[in-house]
């Protein structure tokens, strides 16, 4: 899931991640005027499950998605009886980075692909996972 989206390639991966029977999914919107903010979700289930945030560049910097990640994580791990999840997070994205590690990811790795090196992060279930301790 690594790289920059254009608006394009985000409507494509929000399109798969509705309909991809492999990912679990929620669209975030705005609690007063219902407008679509972005979205979260696990895909690859049957695989290696990786968290993956997508959300409006209107909407960057102002918390939402640790509030809609705060939520849905939990929620998730739960009910798919995940321990394990990875996600990644472009090296340069302090807010993607800082965002993960409040979430209880532990940073182990870093790769390179096309669009620049990022970093690997890795949830398990040895890490509390309740919206208490994410507060």
């Amino acid at each position: 899931m690594n790289g920059p989206h254009s608006v394009s390639s985000a409507k494509q991966l929000f399109d798969k991640v509705l309909n991809d029977p492999n990912t679990y999914s929620m669209a975030v919107l705005d609690s007063h005027t219902r407008e679509y903010m972005g979205h979260v979700f696990v895909c690859q289930l049957d695989t290696a499950p990786e968290l993956g945030f997508i959300f409006d560049k209107a909407y960057w910097g102002q918390g939402f998605a640790y509030e809609a990640l705060k939520a849905f994580f939990p929620k998730a791990c739960r009910e798919l009886k995940l321990n394990r999840v990875i996600a990644t997070a472009n090296t340069h994205h302090e807010a993607s980075i800082k965002l993960l590690s409040k979430l209880g990811f532990k940073h182990s790795g870093q790769q390179k692909d096309l669009y620049g090196p990022y970093y690997e992060f890795v949830f398990t279930s040895d890490v509390a996972v309740d919206e208490s301790s994410l507060a």
